[in-house]
């Protein structure tokens, strides 16, 4: 974590304090983060709309692939806005697309802006071309997490379920092995995938000395992805359980709340072990 001079602390207290401010008086909670701990989750920073992938279930528009990529300079100049709007500490997605599809050395400036300015980097990509070469380079310059989607929805020949794309997740486990990098895995959940909820949650579970977080993401109807219509079996809380089923534990979702509860849940593990439990209740004991 980079050192904060007191003038970057008066600053962030202020934008803490304008985002309790922002909040419906009924999610002014002690367990609330924003305004508390982070004036925002994290902000995402879109680079380009072009992917190698066209996904069954994406957010992005038909006119993507032709939406041209957005200039270097604004993109360094955004993250200053970033700085003034959400002060120094801030995650921020460098997301598309795929921005690895971007020059690799614009790629390593925008990380390296980041750094300088003391925003905390993460590298939202599908893996293909986030070579370990690629992801060691970018570390050098201040990466601090890559996120890797790797789902069916994607239609990558020869993977048409979760089991099978979890040879292509040890693959890019063992690509970020070392590099100091926390591993994160996202994933869109739906019809075809939902049974293989628990078996997911097992194998990030068994690979938890790499993969520091898995995020289970729930099918929108959004973008040009021609699999909309979400089954309404499918939802915050039956995904939860079926996390729970896979890590072989419960998990205390509600206990940390990240704005509006409705928006998402999050649980912690701890794993020591073929073991799963609950970080927050190890700390009531």
């Amino acid at each position: 974590m980079p050192t904060f001079t007191s003038r970057e602390i008066d600053h962030l207290r202020g934008r803490l304090e304008a985002t309790w401010d922002r909040l419906s008086p009924e999610y002014r909670l002690p367990n609330q983060i924003l305004g508390h701990k982070r004036v925002i989750g994290c902000v995402a920073l879109e680079i380009t709309q072009r992917c190698n992938f066209d996904c069954s279930i994406c957010y992005l528009s038909e006119n993507s692939e032709s939406t041209p990529d957005i200039p270097l300079d604004t993109i360094l100049r955004r993250l200053d806005g970033i700085v003034q709007q959400y002060g120094v500490g801030t995650n921020v997605q460098i997301t598309g697309g795929d921005p690895t599809l971007r020059d690799h050395d614009e790629l390593e400036r925008i990380v390296r802006h980041c750094k300088d300015n003391k925003l905390l980097p993460s590298l939202f990509t599908n893996g293909i071309y986030a070579t370990r070469e690629l992801l060691h380079r970018l570390t050098e310059a201040g990466l601090m997490d890559v996120a890797i989607h790797a789902d069916p929805t994607e239609k990558r020949k020869g993977y048409s379920r979760e089991k099978q794309l979890c040879e292509v997740r040890e693959e890019y486990i063992e690509r970020a092995r070392g590099l100091g990098l926390t591993v994160i895995f996202n994933q869109t959940v739906f019809a075809r995938n939902f049974h293989e909820v628990p078996m997911l949650a097992e194998f990030y579970k068994r690979n938890a000395d790499v993969v520091g977080m898995a995020s289970f993401q729930l099918q929108a109807d959004t973008g040009r992805g021609k699999n909309r219509k979400r089954k309404d079996r499918i939802g915050i809380d039956t995904v939860s359980e079926r996390i729970e089923q896979g890590i072989g534990t419960k998990l205390s979702w509600d206990n940390v709340l990240f704005g509006h509860p409705e928006c998402h849940k999050i649980g912690y593990a701890l794993v020591v072990g073929p073991q799963g439990r609950d970080v927050l209740d190890l700390w009531d004991d």
